[in-house]
């Protein structure tokens, strides 16, 4: 490839190259995590046999592949870094075959430019990626034969093949082959006619095989129409660099500049337009919840500080895991009760519905963690996740259903990285032994059960309180789920009927609440120091009261404060409609 380039032209692909390692490894890693825990890659034949039923086989099967290491720190970064090289790396070959560009080094950091950029999406796969450069190595080994005989019926069985194989990276196939023919003063009508309509025809016909919509067949392995940017950015990598060749000996300096301006243009605009910065603040919570690191999670929301439901739902989760709730609850960002159980309805996101299982898990609610991981699966992008098999693997070991846990562990031991972590849970099965953990897991498990609708979150909590009274996160929940709605009356009945029985020192935002409440029904002295509130707390309660009559409820004389108090929650707090 050294006769590619001019002397420093290596140096920016190099840099480019590395610069995306850094920004997925330290910028953007979690997004990386969430598509692994998204797809499911099984070493089966059964699973192989099932990237059959679509077009793209085997770019989705090596992709999902790779896919997988994503589960690793560092390792989705890693991948992506060295997908971006191969596809620098072959685009110039291509442009040398078909243009002889000197530039042809610059020109051909177009395409992985606009993939790094595309890779900033969720549902942007590797797939699409890995379709790309078997697409250019295809265009590659045809050029590459001399004998015509020999290229015709090669080109034949690609054109007949490709889009089988690679899906919708293989359309940029024809155009290749067509710009390749014409740098070399070749016509060849008819073969034109036969490779452009047979790839463009192909997923035509066969989409109702695949059960494809006739956009879907287009883009497939791709979710977005989007994606077809990474071929829009190799054509005009062919056609820029074909009509410049003329201007590059004169011009060489001013040519490189124009290209690195344009690459600039694409990677600066395009990260800026396509990578949600905010939703990798929202993952970074997610992911450490799902990694078991709720200390990691309440630092990251302390930083972020977010002012969003989801963040908040991860929040929660965190702070009830170290059992410090109602201590620090106002201290965060809170949008009433759906910051604590997510309403899963048609209106909300399938990311939304895909981590909804969390907190009935953490609360013991093992009927409804089923349901939502069930839920959560269903409306992933690929109808498999092993995030969910995991989850619905540890729901049932809760349960004691130890066949339908079987079953998903093994699922998860035909996996790479899972599959340590579903043979030691089978082992624990076939031992009869029970951890820790999974002890204090079933001992919030109800014997009984309720008939209510799903999103009742009421009725959920107060049932599991009833069954176990001295589930202290459930109680929690409850509590919490209550002083959020502003139902203070009710949140001072089921205090008295559960919180009390467990002998806990009352928490910070509970005396608050209780203040608020004595007051409204009028208690006497006694029986508010039965209560047994802290002073301080009652003395900011007094000063609190008092600059609110004084100032007629301005909210912007409390702000300073009180904004962390739940008085103030309970006076301003309102619901912003977007």
């Amino acid at each position: 490839m050294k006769g590619y380039f001019e002397k420093y032209d290596w140096i920016l692909p190099v840099g480019l190259v590395g610069l995306s390692f850094v920004f997925f490894q330290f910028f953007y890693p979690y997004h990386l995590f969430f598509k692994e825990q998204i797809q499911l890659f099984l070493y089966t034949p059964n699973y192989f046999l099932s990237y059959f039923k679509k077009p793209a086989w085997l770019a989705a099967y090596f992709g999902d592949f790779l896919t997988q290491f994503f589960y690793l720190r560092g390792g989705g970064a890693a991948i992506l870094a060295s997908l971006f090289c191969f596809e620098w790396v072959l685009t110039a070959a291509v442009l040398k075959r078909i243009t002889s560009s000197t530039k042809a080094g610059l020109w051909s950091l177009l395409p992985p430019s606009a993939d790094w950029v595309l890779h900033c999406n969720t549902l942007h796969g590797v797939s699409v990626s890995v379709g790309f450069i078997l697409v250019l190595c295809m265009f590659l080994i045809y050029a590459a034969l001399s004998e015509v005989w020999i290229s015709y019926a090669i080109l034949t069985i690609f054109s007949l093949t490709g889009y089988w194989l690679l899906g919708s990276s293989f359309l940029i196939f024809p155009f290749l082959i067509l710009a390749y023919d014409i740098n070399n003063h070749r016509v060849h009508w008819m073969k034109w006619i036969f490779v452009l309509s047979v790839a463009f025809a192909i997923p035509l016909i066969l989409r109702q095989h695949y059960l494809l919509t006739p956009v879907q067949a287009v883009i497939f392995p791709a979710f977005s129409k989007q994606s077809l940017l990474l071929q829009v950015a190799l054509l005009f990598s062919v056609i820029s660099s074909f009509f410049l060749k003329k201007i590059e000996a004169a011009h060489s300096q001013l040519i490189s500049f124009g290209i690195v301006t344009v690459l600039a243009f694409v990677l600066s605009v395009g990260i800026l337009n396509k990578a949600d910065f905010n939703l990798e603040k929202i993952l970074s919570l997610d992911g450490e919840t799902y990694f078991g690191n709720p200390d990691r999670v309440i630092e990251l929301s302390k930083k972020f500080d977010l002012k969003n439901k989801q963040a908040t739902y991860f929040t929660n989760i965190a702070l009830a895991e170290k059992g410090v709730l109602p201590e620090y609850l106002l201290d965060f960002y809170q949008p009433f009760s759906p910051g604590l159980i997510p309403q899963v309805t048609p209106e909300e996101n399938w990311q939304s519905i895909f981590v909804s299982n969390e907190v009935f898990f953490l609360i013991g609610d093992m009927n409804m963690a089923q349901h939502s991981a069930m839920l959560g699966n269903t409306f992933s992008p690929y109808q498999r996740s092993s995030r969910m098999m995991r989850r619905l693997a540890e729901i049932n070991l809760v349960t004691g259903d130890s066949a339908a846990a079987i079953k998903y562990l093994r699922i998860l031991s035909k996996t790479l990285f899972h599959r340590k972590w579903a043979e030691s849970q089978v082992r624990t099965i076939q031992s009869a032994e029970t951890n820790k953990w999974l002890a204090g897991k079933r001992s919030q498990v109800s014997d009984a059960d309720l008939l209510r609708k799903s999103n009742d979150y009421l009725s959920s909590l107060q049932f599991l309180v009833e069954q176990h009274p001295d589930n202290l996160v459930a109680v929690d929940y409850l509590l919490c789920y209550l002083l959020l709605n502003k139902e203070v009356k009710l949140f001072r009945e089921n205090y008295e009927r559960y919180y009390l029985k467990l002998k806990r020192q009352v928490s910070k935002v509970y005396a608050e609440a209780l203040l608020v409440q004595l007051v409204a029904d009028k208690a006497s002295q006694q029986e508010a120091q039965s209560y047994l509130i802290n002073p301080e707390i009652v003395t900011r309660f007094t000063e609190y009261t008092r600059i609110f009559e004084k100032t007629s409820g301005d909210m912007n004389a409390l702000n300073k404060q009180f904004s962390k108090s739940y008085w103030f929650y309970y006076h301003f707090a309102t619901i912003q409609k977007k």
